[in-house]
């Protein structure tokens, strides 16, 4: 009577995955289909009219089953049904299901149970929520339905809190999907179960859940885990390494690493929808028990630019045009503030400077690189295509994953997170500017298929950086000094390390080496060292551990005592002079 689940891969497998509209039709043809069967089921055994209802949550009552999903059925009854009857009829409907193969979440509840379950079990309330009949006594799931609505909404005050301890367990337990070499589909951060999280909220009244672009990563998703589960014939959602290859080929994308990247691009922008929906609850939560009239609570942060209930928005005096952007994401970072959702669509709506940018514009972006609210307001702006904008290389490297043991971030993410890490080692150097300039492009050269160190033809990541940055920085507005010391920084920022760690650093050579490599500017000097250390710390514990450490401070040292002592040091005044 039930497709078994073979068959159920079987008819799936023949989905075009390339087409974006054939997963939600086949998504919708196979729920059909299951209610079908599950009604003719109901309909094939002695039931009351009334009084008693099949009904569905999850995946098939919001008609989006995957090949492998399993069926999360309950049946419902009134006080009138004895309770013999009741389970007779759930025995006979669950024994068959459970014989073709298909895995089954079975309950048997009336409706004052469902509310007791869903009070209890937060879990169980979000899930109540999706409630959909099939067949039977439809006017019963209604009123279970409409009750348990209006429960959730009226215990928001509790449940709220309780929903972002959830999510932030979830995401601290599965991790960032964006940042994962095997990601888990559904439950990491960005994935399947997020998107429960915002139906959950959108259910509460409290905010409503953006739509469009989300609503259509949710759909990519979905083709992902259903393309999955075709592949490793297993109804799983953890894309491990083994599946990528072959669900890459079905997909008709480069390879793995495409796919991936495929993938977090879809989760960074359903994670950034469930902080959006998250802060919104909150902001209307407040606003619902706070006294008086609701006002908004404006704070004037620079010309156009407010604060308000712990967001950066646009208003009286924000003159649209190139610079707004960077005024904004300056100022947010500054004070570390998220960009509200609107206001980051509108920067997103606006042109870049034009090239090369004026002496203000890239004193703002500098100073949007030194804000502690960077990570945020970068991937907000991202997400708009404000950052590629601004540099239109950024795109080669957005959500590229890197199959290196030492390194926990994409590429993207990383060069973000060495940026931050430079901060505590900005007043060690003599341009601050240019280390936080240096950090954001240091691996703008690891493109796919180019810039990787198992492609020495190209001359490394570094190499290719490098001639990237000699392009970036005078589209940024730096001079050719300035430029030419960023080429440097980017071209050399693997030195210090290898050298350290695969030389002897007290041969003199070795200094020498550095020394010249450097321009035989201690300045120089000190800038590598602060962006080494950034970009290991960025990296993760086994980049910069305490024995990697000792050995890269030891040589600097060395190579500075050289510089001093054979009087090769040039100072920057000497170096202008002798470049002149």
């Amino acid at each position: 009577m039930f497709d078994t689940p073979a068959v159920r891969l079987a008819a799936a497998g023949d989905r075009d995955f390339t087409d974006p509209a054939a997963g939600p039709a086949a998504r919708a043809a196979a729920a059909q289909q299951t209610l079908a069967r599950l009604t003719e089921h109901w309909r094939s055994i002695d039931v009351p009219k009334r009084g008693v209802a099949l009904a569905c949550t999850g995946s098939l009552a919001r008609r989006e089953p995957g090949p492998l999903s399993d069926l999360d059925l309950v049946v419902l009854h009134d006080k009138s049904l004895r309770p013999a009857v009741v389970h007779a009829i759930a025995e006979q409907l669950w024994y068959p299901i459970w014989d073709s193969g298909v895995a089954l979440d079975h309950a048997v509840r009336s409706v004052a149970e469902c509310r007791e379950v869903a009070n209890a079990d937060l879990s169980v309330a979000g899930a109540m929520l999706d409630l959909s009949a099939i067949v039977g006594d439809e006017a019963l799931v209604a009123q279970a339905g409409k009750v348990l609505a209006e429960d959730w909404r009226a215990n928001t005050r509790r449940r709220l809190p309780e929903v972002e301890a959830a999510v932030a367990e979830r995401h601290e337990r599965f991790g960032d999907m964006a940042q994962l070499l095997e990601p888990d589909l559904k439950e990491a951060k960005g994935g399947l179960r997020d998107m429960s999280v915002l139906r959950t909220l959108t259910a509460s009244w409290l905010a409503d859940r953006p739509h469009g672009a989300v609503d259509a990563a949710y759909q990519q998703l979905l083709d992902l885990r259903d393309g999955l589960q075709i592949e490793s014939h297993r109804p799983r959602n953890l894309l491990t390494m083994a599946d990528q290859d072959g669900l890459a080929e079905r997909f008709h994308v480069a390879d793995a690493d495409e796919l991936l990247a495929r993938t977090a691009r879809i989760s960074r922008i359903i994670a950034s929808a469930l902080d959006d929906t998250l802060r919104r609850a909150r902001q209307s939560q407040r606003a619902r028990f706070r006294n008086g009239p609701r006002r908004p609570d404006l704070r004037l942060l620079r010309t156009g630019l407010y604060a308000n209930d712990g967001e950066l928005v646009l208003g009286r005096g924000a003159e649209p045009g190139p610079l707004l952007p960077l005024r904004a994401a300056a100022t947010a970072a500054d004070q570390n503030l998220p960009l509200s959702p609107t206001t980051a669509r509108k920067l997103g709506e606006l042109p870049a400077p034009q090239r090369p940018w004026t002496p203000r514009a890239r004193a703002l972006f500098v100073d949007m690189l030194a804000g502690t609210g960077l990570q945020v307001v970068w991937n907000a702006l991202d997400l708009t295509g404000v950052v590629t904008g601004w540099i239109p290389q950024w795109e080669a490297i957005r959500d590229r994953p890197q199959r290196n043991a030492l390194h926990r971030h994409t590429v993207d993410r990383h060069s973000i997170q060495t940026v931050l890490e430079t901060h505590r080692l900005l007043d060690t150097v003599d341009r601050p500017d240019l280390l936080l300039v240096a950090a954001l492009l240091h691996d703008i050269g690891k493109a796919r298929g180019r810039g990787s160190e198992l492609d020495p033809a190209a001359g490394g990541h570094s190499a290719i950086g490098a001639a990237l940055t000699a392009t970036i920085a005078p589209d940024l507005g730096f001079d050719d000094a300035d430029t030419e010391r960023l080429v440097l920084l980017v071209r050399e920022h693997l030195t210090l390390m290898e050298f350290a760690t695969g030389r002897d650093i007290a041969d003199p050579a070795t200094t020498d080496e550095l020394a010249r490599r450097l321009g035989r500017r201690e300045s120089n000097l000190d800038l590598l060292a602060a962006l080494t250390e950034a970009d290991a710390r960025a990296a993760g514990p086994r980049a910069w551990s305490s024995g990697r450490a000792a050995l890269m401070r030891e040589l600097v040292e060395r190579t500075r005592a050289q510089l001093h002592g054979a009087g090769h040091r040039l100072s920057d005044e000497d170096h202008a002079e002798e470049a002149g």
